[in-house]
């Protein structure tokens, strides 16, 4: 498996935002998009399905969250590890871009954050949300399917403050989640511990 790193965290985003997680981040992606908070997904080491199992099952996490860059180029071998780590909880966080569509009910949870709309599920079920980033203009044409909307981050404190209003506001008129991104607000650009 192509690997950039695994920590132990606390989810920072969606439904399970503050619950504390076995995080596994798979290099590789489908896109190159230029807000991307993770460009460093290109940095992996091969790694092998024994010793992601052997990982998960020393973890004394109850959750494994499979991220990326694009998780979903690696399906396979999550497919594998998620068998003979059956007693885990497993979500994952996808760009939509590859259809898994029967996969999909293998995970505790799926977040589809799309880009584009050609990426946008045709269908949500109740173990699945679909993440916009926006900034209250970027991305509208998804925004009506979506689950949750989470603001863009710019870095930038007065944009951010502003962007995370605008969201919050079109939450409320949209009746939708806002999704902050909590491990941005108490970490900034550092790297989560």
């Amino acid at each position: 498996m192509r690997v950039v790193e695994t920590f132990e965290s606390i989810q920072g985003e969606g439904r399970y935002a503050g619950y504390p997680c076995l995080f596994i981040r798979l290099g590789g992606c489908t896109r190159n998009c230029s807000f991307c908070d993770t460009k460093y997904h290109t940095n992996f080491k091969k790694k092998s399905v024994t010793s992601m199992i052997n990982l998960i099952n020393k973890s004394k996490k109850k959750i494994v969250v499979w991220t990326g860059g694009e998780p979903t180029l690696q399906i396979e071998d999550i497919k594998e590890v998620m068998r003979q780590t059956s007693l885990k909880e497993h979500h994952i966080e996808t760009n939509g871009d590859i259809n898994i569509h029967d996969d999909y009910y293998l995970f505790d949870y799926v977040t589809i954050s799309p880009k584009e709309i050609k990426s946008m599920p045709k269908y949500c079920k109740s173990f699945m949300d679909i993440k916009v980033v926006t900034d209250g203009k970027l991305n509208k044409n998804m925004i009506s399917q979506a689950t949750m909307l989470m603001p863009l981050t710019t870095f930038n404190k007065a944009d951010d403050d502003y962007i995370q209003k605008t969201v919050w506001n079109l939450c409320v008129k949209l009746n939708k989640r806002f999704c902050l991104r909590q491990h941005y607000v108490v970490w900034g650009k550092k790297q989560a511990v």
